[in-house]
């Protein structure tokens, strides 16, 4: 045979050898749950390699069959071509540069979306080695077990975005991983983290009379909600919107709503928020047993998912 054809016969060879090296490190990078989001998403790559790589020990049979077997050829015929020592050091060479290092280097700096190239490659060795292949990844999923899908703890998912937030080329900016951020923290606090103690709640007394003076102490307030106290007790809430258009003076027991919600001091505050979801309101009383702590308002639960203060003139008087 030509020696100029068993040179093309070994550069082919090198070839495929490079490409099975790749494919096996930049699919085994990419994680089933991740691809399978990003098909989801629309990726139709991802939806494509997603099909291999969902059968990890399969793909890693195949792969690696193709691997040894154009490698073994590759050493066969180089060593046809020289003497058997030389041969053999060539065939290392090459393929520790050009088929493992070379392509392992392009494959994880590119990731799954190289694989495209090779879809065709992967179809072949599918069929050629499924009925030695697909037995053993069987064997592999019973005795190893199936890839779970990888989770996050709360600390690893703020950091992740954290990261994304600080490259320049990211698609998450500052205020959305500050957002994101929040939200994952949130949950783990309480009412009585957020509380507004009682001596610090601007509050009227039910036995008061609203007239001009307290209607201007309320609007200096800020709020639009009043908390209402008798003997100790937050009874109720004055609406500034029902005094609005009233003949002053009025009493404030003819005014206020004797309704108000109350939320063990205990709950978490994403248990605070669909509370105040399900019950339209915005105020809560903070009770830990038989004691009123204070008070948690909606804005409190924003500001904390936010992670940034709702700030106005009137903040330092609650």
């Amino acid at each position: 045979m030509p020696d100029i054809l068993l040179l093309a016969m070994a550069a082919v060879l090198l070839a495929l050898s490079g490409a099975f090296s790749g494919l096996n490190i930049g699919l085994m990078m990419a994680r089933p749950d991740d691809l399978k989001r990003k098909a989801r998403q629309g990726d139709a790559i991802a939806a494509r390699v997603y099909r291999y790589r969902k059968d990890g020990y399969n793909l890693i049979f195949c792969i690696l069959l193709g691997n040894v077997g154009v490698n073994t050829a590759m050493s066969i015929l180089l060593g046809n071509m020289t003497n058997g020592v030389i041969g053999g050091l060539t065939a290392t060479l090459l393929i520790t540069m050009f088929g493992e290092i070379l392509p392992q280097a392009i494959f994880t700096q590119r990731g799954y979306q190289i694989t495209r190239y090779f879809f065709w490659l992967l179809d072949v060795i599918y069929v050629l080695f499924w009925p030695l292949a697909k037995p053993m990844s069987k064997l592999l999923n019973r005795w190893v077990g199936k890839e779970t899908p990888q989770l996050y703890s709360h600390q690893e998912l703020e950091q992740i975005i954290h990261e994304h937030a600080e490259r320049s080329d990211s698609p998450v900016d500052y205020d959305e991983s500050r957002i994101a951020a929040g939200a994952l923290q949130f949950s783990k606090k309480t009412a009585g983290d957020l509380v507004t103690p009682m001596d610090e709640v601007f509050a009227v007394d039910l036995d008061d009379e609203l007239d001009a003076t307290l209607l201007a102490h309320i609007k200096h307030a800020g709020h639009s909600r009043i908390p209402v106290r008798s003997d100790g007790h937050l009874v109720g809430i004055l609406y500034v919107k029902d005094v609005v258009g009233r003949e002053l003076p009025l009493p404030i027991s003819q005014l206020y709503r004797d309704k108000i919600h109350d939320i063990d001091a205990r709950s978490r505050l994403d248990t605070v928020l669909s509370r105040f979801i399900q019950t339209h309101n915005h105020l809560f009383v903070v009770v830990d047993g038989e004691d009123e702590r204070g008070i948690i308002t909606l804005e409190d639960v924003i500001e904390e998912i936010l992670g940034q203060e709702i700030e106005d003139e009137y903040d330092d008087e609650i």
